[in-house]
């Protein structure tokens, strides 16, 4: 990884009920600083009176994953039995997030639910349920313990920021998987730039902001993969150099912010 003079400064949601079940979340941390981040965690079960007011102090936002966005969100059936642990709070929080980044103009790294959260808030549905919804081959859903390796590949689409971000990399790519939801009907304004095998949209951004959402979870494969790694640099680097930064810290600067209200 290359020097650079600052680290930029990043918000990177989730929700401390997690923690618990998902032993893999230090791999999140770790990961963003290998990247050359300094990572600011805001815990969005908690209620926010005025959760922009922290975003904008960032130099970027991470949207990270998760259970499942409320079905509510995209016009889906509330009492659908496939639907698992809705957060109505954290969808709130996120959204607000999402929206305070993108009328900053921050870089916005969406991963896993967050693509999911990012194509609802703009518009777009989702698959409730893969397995039931999706006739494919592809296994989207084994467990956590297969996040640390790949698990199926995707086709990223050259000259897409995505690729920008990762190196310069396009066409088949090995990911890892953990989901059993997805996009159905990608959101006005985003543009599909990573599909699975199956047919399923892996990958989106805007084509007017930067922000990139994958399916995939770059965060915890990074240690295995040198392109998930790539990523989140490549991300990094974006809040490093995006004319609205100005908040990064000096080089060397080791903190890790936890935010509850």
């Amino acid at each position: 990884m290359v020097a650079h003079p600052s680290r930029p400064v990043i918000g990177l949601t989730y929700s401390s009920t997690d923690l618990e079940r998902f032993s893999l979340w230090r791999n999140m941390l770790h990961g963003f600083a290998e990247a050359g981040a300094v990572t600011l965690t805001i815990d969005c079960h908690q209620p926010h009176d005025d959760i922009a007011t922290v975003v904008r102090r960032l130099d970027g936002l991470v949207v990270s994953g998760g259970a499942d966005v409320d079905p509510a969100a995209y016009g889906a059936d509330p009492g659908d039995p496939a639907i698992r642990d809705v957060d109505p709070i954290r969808d709130r929080n996120e959204q607000a997030a999402l929206r305070a980044a993108l009328d900053a103009g921050l870089p916005v790294l969406a991963i896993c639910r967050g693509l999911q959260l990012v194509n609802v808030t703009l518009g777009g549905t989702l698959y409730a349920d893969l397995n039931r919804d999706l006739a494919g081959e592809v296994a989207h859903e084994l467990g956590e313990e297969a996040l640390a390796w790949p698990l199926h590949t995707v086709d990223v689409t050259s000259g897409s920021r995505l690729s920008q971000w990762l190196g310069g990399t396009s066409g088949r790519l090995a990911v890892n998987s953990e989901h059993h939801q997805g996009v159905r009907r990608l959101a006005d304004g985003l543009v599909a730039t990573a599909v699975a095998e199956d047919g399923l949209v892996e990958g989106a951004e805007l084509r007017d902001h930067p922000l990139v959402a994958v399916q995939w979870h770059p965060e915890i494969l990074w240690p295995n993969e040198e392109h998930a790694l790539q990523l989140l640099s490549g991300f990094v680097d974006a809040c490093r150099t995006d004319p609205t930064a100005g908040r990064s810290v000096p080089a060397g600067a080791e903190v890790t912010t936890v935010v509850t209200d």
